[in-house]
């Protein structure tokens, strides 16, 4: 059951928008560590000075220009196509086009609870480095607090840096995050299972890059001052812009889905 669940307790990390929060500051990290190399995918980890748990990176290609690979991680409606066990991911509050705001909650069977988070990620262009940051740190919202039967996060930090490759058609990426998922689960066993976030983020953006366009979304985002500085000559759209439709727009808002479980097992 854990080999099964555990990786997807911090599935609700994996996910930010075209927007970001000043870094956790956790403790001092030791040497990244390589624990996994397949399919162009590389994962590693380390330790964190005054946690058990180990903080995780995975780095790979994904064959779409940043712009798309932006346009994904924003659409919260659609974020559970890719994210495995996610149940729910609820738009809160924007401020602008580069911060948001969200609702995030992992499904996990009976008798382990699911989990939950509200988290604000940011997003900045880094001129000089020639890359896009986005940046996710748990954080509070009165409209939602902690739901019954729901283990609510306790920590949550983490990142997707983008570099655009191959002439900007396609993009390099790393994702990384350090998450408490809460509860009573041992630590060992988180740490056991969890090198397999990473991988599968980047193996399940690779497939939604391919399965969703959002070429409005795209054509704004290669517009922004910031990102023409560094691409001026990278092909910034996967194809012709369109007249806006709800199809193509990332949407966010919406109630859960009918079929998200309003109670779990145990505080596991």
């Amino acid at each position: 059951m854990h080999r099964r669940t555990l990786p997807w307790l911090f599935g609700i990390a994996i996910v930010g928008s075209l927007s970001s929060a000043a870094a956790f500051e956790h403790g001092t990290a030791g040497p990244w560590e390589m624990v996994r190399n397949d399919a162009g995918i590389e994962v590693f980890r380390r330790t964190v000075a005054g946690s058990p748990l180990h903080e995780f990176q995975g780095t790979g290609m994904i064959e779409a220009p940043i712009p798309a690979v932006l346009a994904v991680l924003d659409d919260t409606k659609r974020r559970t196509e890719w994210m495995k066990e996610a149940v729910a991911q609820i738009e809160i509050s924007r401020n602008g086009d580069r911060e948001q705001t969200f609702y995030s909650r992992t499904g996990a069977p009976w008798p382990v609870s699911d989990r939950d988070a509200v988290i604000r990620a940011v997003t900045t262009v880094d001129v000089r480095a020639k890359m896009v940051k986005v940046e996710m740190n748990s954080t509070e919202d009165a409209t939602w607090p902690p739901q019954k039967g729901v283990v609510r996060m306790p920590h949550l930090c983490g990142h997707w840096f983008l570099w655009p490759s191959n002439g900007g058609k396609w993009t390099r990426v790393e994702y990384q995050v350090h998450a408490d998922p809460g509860g009573s689960l041992p630590s060992s066993i988180i740490n056991m299972v969890s090198k397999k976030i990473p991988h599968s983020a980047i193996a399940e953006m690779q497939k939604q890059v391919v399965r969703r366009k959002y070429p409005e979304f795209e054509a704004k985002v290669a517009q922004m001052p910031e990102y023409k500085q560094f691409a001026p000559s990278l092909p910034g759209l996967t194809i012709t812009p369109a007249t806006p439709s709800a199809g193509n727009v990332p949407s966010s808002a919406g109630p859960i889905p009918s079929g998200t479980p309003k109670a779990s097992g145990g505080e596991k």
